[in-house]
């Protein structure tokens, strides 16, 4: 049997999945073959292959791979998988969804003896069948561009944040990789010539314990090497005594979704914390030399013009704004299909019809003087693309300013700091737009 494997993108790094897949159906019997079109365009002779899985990870990789499937003639076998699986597999009745790798679902669609030896907690991933490191993400740290790789601690999660992809699911459930796994995973990559290491879990702390025995292992052995991780802002107090440790152990910055400072919408998405929460979790990462990301997801039927005008004062009162991508500004709220926020009430009269061709639900503002800010915002973005990132985030503060009538710049004379951080920033829950669609190849910072 000859397998295709596909990838569209995965946030700039190396589609591990893809790994795990080889890994258990990996035999003489088998002939696998994987394309990455994220980094590759040419074409490929579908005919020859006896079946072809197609990695949906999120939204953004779901579009690109249906117009890649739109115009070819396909095997008989098709089967997809990923956090958008489910989503692929409705629009066409000849995909078939696999909801879990760690399971016979794989060996019986495709009718093989998978390897008795692949246990998903255990078996390190083979990356040999993925194109280099160096062709994925990098750290760029001031002048310094370096090779960077990722791992998961964790696979699911234990969170059930409304406008999330992952809680669909996963319902509430994750589990550990065994830490041999996950050390011999790191140090693969980093003979590679990984310099730096993303942990890819939705939470790093969904298993605090777990994760700081790995920083701490992985800091004995390779005490060179620097880390990033995604942290809840729930789960940085909750967990204050893990967190400050971090910065012991390399982690150079943390992202954090924030989302918005308005409480309402916080308590809709159930994000397990307060606008007020904010300002505690600046203020830990800043008192203890740990850089914090937050990503921002503006604009929601609930939004007011006051919170576009609450969160840049909280950018600009806390001095971040080296840490927040100018595009946050404009992020409006993605509904995909079976999402958790569908059934709270304060949706209903706001929600319209579910596009199966968009993989979303339309919604609608319960301002629409909001709804003229957000197009505004991104029609900037787009028409200054290229725009250096400090000038392209004064643009759009101004024009805050300009649609709001307020001055919220105090100080002119801003002194901007180092931050490092990843040549590709993605944003799973909000709506993908051309920008991020026609820069995935580009391989630099998506914004």
């Amino acid at each position: 049997m000859k397998v295709l494997l596909l990838s569209f993108y995965d946030l700039g790094k190396q589609p591990k999945i893809i790994s795990e897949i080889y890994n258990k159906i990996n035999s003489d019997l088998v002939e696998i073959d994987f394309l990455d079109f994220s980094l590759e365009s040419s074409g490929v002779d579908l005919d020859k292959y006896d079946a072809i899985g197609i990695y949906a990870p999120m939204h953004t990789a779901t579009v690109l791979a249906t117009e890649y499937l739109s115009s070819k003639n396909l095997p008989d076998k098709i089967f997809t998988f990923g956090l958008y699986g489910n989503v692929l597999s409705d629009i066409d009745s000849r995909i078939h969804f696999i909801e879990s790798i760690d399971s016979d679902q794989l060996d019986k669609y495709l009718d093989l003896m998978t390897n008795d030896d692949y246990s998903f907690k255990e078996t390190v991933p083979d990356r040999s069948i993925l194109p280099n490191i160096k062709e994925y993400a990098r750290l760029i740290e001031g002048d310094n561009n370096l090779l960077a790789g990722s791992v998961d601690t964790t696979y699911g999660c234990r969170h059930f944040c409304t406008h999330c992809p992952v809680p669909i699911q996963f319902n509430g459930r994750f589990r550990t990789f065994s830490e041999e796994k996950i050390i011999q995973d790191i140090s693969n990559q980093i003979d590679l010539g990984a310099a730096h290491i993303s942990f890819n879990d939705p939470d790093f702390f969904n298993g605090p314990k777990h994760s700081l025995k790995i920083l701490e292992r992985l800091n004995n052995e390779f005490p060179l090497i620097t880390y990033d991780s995604t942290i809840k802002v729930e789960h940085i107090i909750k967990f204050k005594d893990y967190f400050i440790e971090l910065n012991k152990l390399n982690m150079l910055f943390v992202i954090s979704a924030f989302e918005t400072t308005n409480d309402l919408v916080l308590k809709i998405l159930q994000k397990g914390h307060s606008s007020r929460d904010l300002q505690k979790t600046i203020e830990l990462a800043k008192v203890n030399n740990i850089d914090i990301r937050p990503t921002w997801m503006p604009f929601t039927p609930w939004t007011t013009i006051n919170d576009l005008l609450s969160i840049v004062k909280l950018i600009e009162n806390n001095k971040l704004r080296e840490t927040v991508d100018p595009i946050q500004l404009t992020i409006k709220l993605l509904i995909p299909k079976d999402s958790l926020i569908t059934k709270r009430p304060e949706i209903k009269k706001y929600l319209g019809q579910y596009d199966k061709k968009s993989f979303s639900y339309s919604w609608s503002y319960m301002n629409n003087e909001v709804d003229i800010l957000q197009k505004t915002l991104f029609s900037y973005v787009v028409e200054n693309e290229s725009m250096d990132e400090k000038e392209q985030y004064l643009g759009l503060v101004h024009l805050i300013e300009d649609l709001t009538g307020s001055k919220i710049i105090q100080n002119e004379d801003y002194i901007y700091r180092h931050s490092p951080k990843l040549s590709e920033s993605w944003f799973c829950c909000s709506e993908p737009n051309n920008i991020q669609l026609n820069r995935i190849k580009s391989n630099r910072a998506v914004i």
